[in-house]
């Protein structure tokens, strides 16, 4: 039986429970996630963080963001399987199939072109390239430890705590109410402005919609953590093959 306001498809038969994202538990962690991040937001617009920094900084802000999107995740995961009425397996916490691997890796790719085409195109616009702060400390690492754990850091931490947060926990949210674009849209504005970087938050709000249509279309949370990954080791191997130009 569906119960959702949310509007069934194909992709993805919503059957929420009508005490699925219901109750002031769930508006607490959304609001408290959200509010967090748009925090860091305004703080890095009033405040914007060097692009000089050395290599003990940039150990501590990894440090830091290990820390509390750790804590956030933690937060999620023990508490969305009842705010939503529905087990972490039936959210997609499941083994992929080959259907869901193939659709990560063209989720992947894509996001590659809109993201990083959308970020040029911006550079172009606005006469000022601007690298993404995260860009810049990666740029200033230059021993081989320090730069093994930063790649492990954003292709396999980044995107499974990423993911959790944003489709797993507010696409689903938005989804319970307005449908696709419902929880494309509110999942996507968090990712852009989650990063800190208003130059930034375009092309990976637009690069987030994607992440939100291979989860949709898949219904497996590793489908877009694999798109994520891709992504962000893309980025890697262009930033250490070709620094002058990225």
């Amino acid at each position: 039986m569906n119960d959702s306001t949310s509007p069934t498809s194909p992709a993805w038969p919503t059957r929420w429970p009508k005490t699925s994202f219901t109750g002031i538990w769930t508006w607490l962690v959304a609001g408290f996630i959200a509010g967090l991040f748009l925090l860091v937001f305004v703080i890095t617009l009033v405040n914007p963080p060097p692009q000089d920094v050395t290599a003990a900084q940039t150990d501590l802000v990894l440090g830091v963001q290990f820390v509390i999107d750790g804590l956030l995740v933690i937060l999620v995961l023990g508490t969305l399987p009842g705010l939503s009425r529905f087990t972490l397996r039936e959210l997609g916490f499941r083994v992929p199939n080959g259907s869901a691997v193939g659709l990560a890796v063209a989720g992947g790719l894509l996001m590659i072109v809109v993201a990083n085409g959308t970020a040029a195109l911006i550079d172009d616009l606005s006469r000022n390239p601007h690298p993404q702060d995260i860009v810049a400390l990666f740029k200033h690492l230059h021993d081989p430890p320090r730069i093994a754990f930063f790649a492990l850091f954003a292709v396999i931490f980044a995107p499974f705590s990423e993911e959790t947060m944003f489709r797993i926990f507010f696409f689903n949210l938005g989804l319970r109410y307005g449908g696709f674009w419902g929880g494309a849209v509110l999942s996507s504005i968090l990712f852009g402005i989650a990063h800190g970087d208003l130059y930034a938050a375009v092309p990976l709000a637009l690069g987030s919609v994607i992440l939100c249509a291979v989860y949709y279309r898949s219904r497996n949370a590793y489908a877009s953590m694999i798109s994520h990954a891709l992504f962000n080791a893309v980025s890697i191997v262009a930033l250490l093959l070709f620094p002058k130009v990225t």
